[in-house]
This record gives C-alpha cells, sequence and structure tokens, in this order.
C-alpha cells in the first residue's frame, strides 16, 4: 500500500475496520460454494428429512418384530371349585389353586412365517434407506441445476451490465450525429433501441438469477446470501457411466433388493401351512386345607392342513411367480437407465460440441470489435453505427456462449443423475482465470472518438483521492483538477461504502458521476488493505464487493501490496495475490484494476498471471521524482507487459515523503509538468495507461 500521511493512515484502517452489525453482518456471510451447497441439502432438504423420518419409522417397526419373534413366555393361575365322584354314592367336594409358567418355542411354518415378518420389515428398513438416497440425490440434482442457473445469470447480467456502461455516452453521440446530420433519426433510433433490448435482457437475468437462489434456499433450508460464481468442471469419468455404475445407481438397487426380498420368501415357503411349537412349563397346585402338588411338562403341539401339499405346492408358486417378476422388474430398470444414459451421454456430447462453435463466433465477433474500434476516426460517421452494432454482435455472441455453456451443465447433470453418485472435488482447486475478463473489457470500453477525452497516456492524469465522501460532499472541488485530468480513483471508510450501497447513497454518487462525465472524468472505486489477499480474510473484500455491486462505476481499483505485510505472510503474496484478483473478477460487474510496487512487475510472468486473473489495468508505485530516470524503469516493464494489459505509473506529490520520491516541494505547476514529460517520454510504447498522482488531497495542498 501507499505510503501515506497519518491523516490518510487513520483513515486507510477506519476503512479496515467492519464499522457497525451491518459490516459485521457482511463479514459473516461470504460466498457459499456448490460442495457447501450439496452438504447442507443432504442434511436440510424437505425431501431429505421425509425420507430420513421413514427410515426412522421402518427401523423402529424391524426392531419392534425382531425382539417379538423367537420363543416366547407365558403362564397362568386359576382356582377351582370341584366335586368329584368317589363311588357311585359318595363324591368329594374340594377347592385347589394352581398356576403354570412355561417357555414356548415356535417350530416349522411357525417359525418361518415369524422369520418371513422379521425378513419383509428389514426388507422395509433397506428399501427406504435407499429411498432416502433416492431422494438425497434428486435433491443434489435440484440444487446443482439452481446453481448453474444461477451461475449463467450472473454472466448474462456481467455481459449486459458491460453492455450498458457506456448507454449514456452512446445516446449522446447519437444525438450529437443526428444533430449533426451525419446519422438519420431511424438509425439514431435502431441504434438506441439496442440498449433497451440488453436492458430488458438484464432485468429477466435479474430475477432469473434471484429466483435460482430462491430454489437453492428452498433446497437447503438455509438462506444463502450470497452463493459464489466458480465455473463448474465436472469430473470426465462421471460423465460416462458404465454398467458397474449403473447398477449401483438407486433404483436398480431397489429392483434387486426385491428379487432378493422374493428369493427369501420362497424358501420360508417351504414350510407353508404346518403351524408347531415346543414348549416347557412347569405347574404348581394346592387344594385349600390339602398338600402342595407340582408337574413339569414338555409339549409340542402342530397342526396341518388336510390338504396341506396342495397349499405348499401353491405357496412356492406364487413365491415363483414374485421372483419373476422382481426379476422381470429387474430387467426393465436396467433397459430404462441404459437407454436413459444413452441418451444423455448424446445430448451432452452434442452439446459440448457445440460450443466450440458458440466461441468461435465469439472471438470473430470481438476482433470485429477490435476492427472497428480502430476505423472509429478514420470513419466517424459509419464507423460510429458500425462500432455499436458489432459491440452488441459480441454481446449476442458471448450470451449464446453462456446459453451454451447452460445446456451443456444441465445435459451434464442429466448424465451425472444416472450413475450412483459422483463427488466433485473441483473445488478445492485453484480456481480458473475469468473467461470474460477480455470480452467485458472489450464491452465496457468506451464508444466516442479519442478526441472526445483526453488520451491517456500522453496528457491525462488521474488521481488518488482518498477522501472519497468529501467530494461527495463538495462536488465543486472538480472545478479545481486540472485540466488534463481524465479519471479519480476514490476511497472511502466502512461506514461510507454502506451509506454509498444505500439508495440514498447511490443518489449522491450518481450526482457526482454526472457532473465528473461532464468533465470526461471516470470515477473509479478504489479499495485498500494488504490482508485481503490472505485466504482467510478474502470472504471480507468478496462481501464488500457483492454489497456496492449495484453502483454505477468505471472500475474497481485495489491497492494491495506485498511489503504492508508481516515478513511471515509475504512468501506466498504472489499467489493470494492470484486467488483474490480471480475471486473479485468473478464477483466484481466492472473492469479490475490493481496497484501495488513496480517491483513486483519486475518479476518474470507475474504481469502475465495478473491480466490472466482479469485485471485489464496495473498501476506501478515508482516514486522517483525524474522524469528521465522513471521512464527508464518504466520502459521494460511496458515492453514487457501481455497484450491487452494496460500499465500506467504512479507519481508521488505527498508531504510525508522525501524530495527523492515526492515533488510536494517543487508545487503543482512544476509537479505538473514533470508529469507532462514522463507522459510524453512513455507516451509511444503500446499499453501505456498514463500517469496517475497520489494524492489529490496533497495535490491542493501544495504551493502554487
Amino acid at each position: 500500500m501507499f505510503q501515506r500521511s497519518p491523516r490518510h493512515t487513520l483513515i486507510a484502517l477506519l476503512a479496515c475496520i467492519c464499522a457497525g452489525p451491518q459490516g459485521a453482518a457482511a463479514h459473516a456471510s461470504p460466498p457459499v460454494s456448490l460442495t457447501q451447497l450439496e452438504d447442507r441439502v443432504r442434511a436440510f432438504a424437505p425431501s431429505a428429512r421425509l425420507a430420513q423420518a421413514d427410515v426412522t419409522v421402518a427401523e423402529q417397526r424391524s426392531a419392534a418384530l425382531q425382539a417379538g419373534s423367537g420363543a416366547q413366555l407365558f403362564g397362568g393361575a386359576g382356582v377351582d371349585n370341584a366335586r368329584e365322584a368317589v363311588t357311585d354314592t359318595l363324591s368329594r367336594d374340594y377347592q385347589r389353586t394352581q398356576m403354570h409358567l412355561g417357555v414356548r418355542w415356535p417350530l416349522l411354518g411357525t417359525r418361518a412365517a415369524q422369520q418371513r415378518t422379521v425378513d419383509d420389515a428389514q426388507h422395509a428398513v433397506e428399501q427406504s434407506r435407499l429411498r432416502r438416497l433416492q431422494m438425497e440425490n434428486e435433491a443434489v440434482l435440484a440444487v446443482r441445476r439452481a446453481y448453474v442457473r444461477h451461475l449463467r445469470s450472473v454472466e448474462r447480467i456481467r455481459l449486459a451490465d458491460a453492455f450498458l456502461r457506456v448507454r449514456a455516452e452512446a445516446q449522446e453521440q447519437l444525438a450529437s450525429r443526428h444533430a449533426a446530420g451525419v446519422l438519420l433519426e431511424a438509425d439514431r433510433l435502431d441504434l438506441g433501441g439496442l440498449f433497451n433490448i440488453v436492458q430488458a435482457t438484464h432485468d429477466s437475468q435479474s430475477a432469473a438469477r434471484d429466483l435460482a437462489r430462491a430454489e437453492i434456499e428452498r433446497l437447503t433450508g438455509q438462506p444463502a446470501a450470497a452463493v459464489q460464481t466458480q465455473e463448474p468442471a465436472w469430473p470426465q469419468t462421471c460423465l460416462a457411466p458404465g454398467a458397474a455404475a449403473l447398477d449401483r445407481s438407486p433404483a436398480v438397487t431397489l429392483a434387486q433388493q426385491e428379487v432378493d426380498a422374493a428369493q427369501q420368501r420362497q424358501q420360508h415357503a417351504r414350510l407353508e401351512g404346518v403351524q408347531a411349537s415346543i414348549s416347557l412349563a412347569q405347574s404348581f397346585s394346592r387344594d385349600i386345607g390339602g398338600p402342595t402338588g407340582h408337574s413339569t411338562r414338555v409339549g409340542v403341539d402342530f397342526s396341518l392342513p388336510l390338504q396341506w401339499r396342495s397349499q405348499r405346492d401353491a405357496a412356492l408358486a406364487q413365491a415363483q411367480g414374485e421372483i419373476d417378476r422382481a426379476q422381470a422388474l429387474l430387467a426393465l430398470r436396467r433397459g430404462e437407465l441404459e437407454a436413459a444414459a444413452q441418451q444423455a451421454l448424446a445430448a451432452y456430447r452434442l452439446r459440448d460440441k457445440e460450443m466450440a462453435g458458440h466461441q468461435h463466433r465469439q472471438q470473430a465477433a470481438a476482433e470485429a470489435l477490435r476492427i472497428a474500434q480502430l476505423r472509429l476516426n478514420a470513419f466517424d460517421g459509419d464507423g460510429y453505427s458500425k462500432l455499436l452494432t458489432t459491440r452488441y454482435a459480441l454481446y449476442q455472441a458471448a450470451v449464446q456462449v453462456v446459453d451454451g455453456a447452460e445446456r451443456r451443465d444441465l445435459a451434464a447433470l442429466d448424465v451425472l443423475a444416472l450413475g450412483d453418485g459422483c463427488t466433485l472435488a473441483w473445488h478445492d482447486a485453484p480456481a480458473a482465470p475469468d473467461p470474460w475478463a477480455a470480452t467485458v473489457a472489450a464491452l465496457a470500453a468506451g464508444t466516442a472518438p479519442t478526441s472526445a477525452k483526453a488520451v491517456p497516456g500522453e496528457t491525462g492524469l488521474g488521481w488518488y483521492v482518498w477522501q472519497g465522501q468529501a467530494l461527495l460532499d463538495q462536488p465543486a472541488q472538480l472545478d479545481e483538477l486540472p485540466p488534463r485530468s481524465h479519471r479519480l480513483l476514490l476511497s472511502f471508510t466502512a461506514a461510507q461504502l454502506q451509506a454509498l450501497a444505500r439508495p440514498d447513497g447511490r443518489a449522491r454518487w450518481m450526482a457526482l458521476r454526472a457532473q465528473a462525465q461532464a468533465r470526461q472524468l471516470t470515477l473509479e472505486l478504489l479499495l485498500g488493505e494488504p490482508t485481503w489477499v490472505l485466504p482467510h480474510e478474502r470472504a471480507r473484500l468478496l462481501a464488500l464487493v457483492e454489497s456496492l455491486r449495484d453502483l454505477p462505476a468505471d472500475a474497481l481499483h485495489l491497492d494491495l501490496e506485498r511489503s504492508q505485510l508481516p515478513a511471515a505472510q509475504q512468501r506466498d503474496w504472489s499467489r493470494h495475490l492470484i486467488d483474490t484478483l480471480q475471486a473479485v473478477r468473478a464477483a466484481a460487474p466492472w473492469p479490475l484494476a490493481l496497484t501495488t510496487h513496480y517491483r513486483e512487475l519486475q518479476q518474470p510472468g507475474f504481469a502475465a498471471r495478473v491480466h490472466a486473473a482479469g485485471v485489464g489495468e496495473v498501476v506501478a508505485m515508482l516514486y522517483v521524482n525524474n522524469p528521465e530516470r522513471t521512464a527508464t524503469l518504466a520502459r521494460p516493464l511496458l515492453s514487457a507487459a501481455p497484450a491487452g494489459l494496460r500499465i500506467a505509473v504512479a507519481q508521488s506529490i505527498e508531504s510525508a515523503l522525501p524530495a527523492q520520491e515526492s515533488s510536494f516541494a517543487l508545487g503543482k505547476a512544476r509537479s505538473l509538468q514533470r508529469w507532462d514529460a514522463l507522459a510524453h517520454q512513455l507516451a509511444g510504447l503500446p499499453g501505456f495507461g498514463g500517469v496517475v498522482v497520489q494524492s489529490w488531497e496533497d495535490y491542493r495542498e501544495a504551493r502554487p
């Protein structure tokens, strides 16, 4: 981060502290990944919870039947009032009490019937568990579908935002060309209508995104404040399920269990109708007023239908019929699953092959836009119309790529759903570079001829404005900017950023933006905190970006420096920086820029990795108060930069820095002369982004 005066350092520290409960809530809700959503679905989806309740009921029913089978305890007690004949003329009256206690074991058909009931209950348990797995898989498939729809809606919104970013500028250019007589009214209306079409798409995709998020919340049973927008990479091994994988699917496993249960029932049917048991009992009796007696009894009971053989044969035939039916159902399920897998795999391969054509068309549209931008000044009349139509053609081609990717992903999910489940481990891998960075940058580029604005890299100046709120409160400060100024990088405290996210704050921003546009100035959001590159702090930055994504800005500028971190955390700074830039690029709707020390750009491959992560511009902190020496250090950086990456040079007028690094002691006029000299020396190099001054507040305090 820049060296700043104590006042600016205090402002930066306040910006890093979460002010108030709203900031704490934002930091507490980082974007959730698809893996996390799947875990939540398995635990909290309504269908999964219902299926788990069915499993619990089946398990308890099976446990009850298991406990009630096997040996049984029996007993009884009674009092007899009896008269017995002793002789023909003599009888004996007496009263006797008795009781008995014993154990009875079921045998043969009785035991088989009990075991059949227990087996059926256990079979019901296994079926309920498989149905629960089936419900979980269906819920996971549903949340994956919702994730894909959410991801693609966000991408369409991002493309639409980039296209609409120059709407006001384009409407102004069309009106001026119509007034100058170089554009027909019909053409003006037709070209202006392109923005209305894209705006309608933007609104519909915003609704689709919200519906997908609501579906995710319904399936997971938890609110999802933010959902990751990481590009899915479905494992190829799961996209060609073999026969073994299909046999492990819940539908086939359920049918196989039916076969196993029917075969078990056939074994029990061999003893159908033969009821038998063996019992052991001990009894005690006592005549009232007489002695006590006892007896021990071992008994065998059985019953057999007179037509037992016919009953057994019928039961065996019924069991065999059930086996045949279950096997036919198993074959049917396998056939249906194999046919569905073939159809789903063919559909996926077709959708996957279509992507090459969509991407080729997008590349052609991007090249056409590049040519139209080059020809804009040469053919100002027709050239401007051609520029707008080629921008819209690139937008349409990019949307077709998104549509094709959504169709491909949904087809892939149909294939994954037919297997035995597939764990997606791609979330643990480093995030891929933003695939839309170049397209978004091309769509967001200005449409006015280069004569309409100060040319960056020649006479244009940019300014770091660390007290952005002061400029928001006093827009008249814009009048104090030097005439060659063309961009402002505005920083705010955490509380001020929260205010900007609210309607009243957004209205004040729009008012300042309108005045800035009238002066040919761009407004960029400036966020700076070195710890944001660390993995455990990255969520705070992403939550902040998410809260501001509806704020119209010309770019998002991150001020991140290695030297501002503790020594132990500096070693992995480059890797963490790339991960952070990729995450921000995926979440932010604006072009992305980075400010860091120029020595980082001297590392081989650093500029290329930053550009691949989605950064369109790097501002190199080169605090040397000598234009010739600064130019000597900057030229190799510009020469080594990859195509498409702009490199700007940051100069200092800070009062807290020594004269070798800052021009504060020279005053405003001489500082402007030095910055113009530096810009003139570097203007011929491709990719030069101009000079950005640190800072506006120090410049205002400098002497004339």
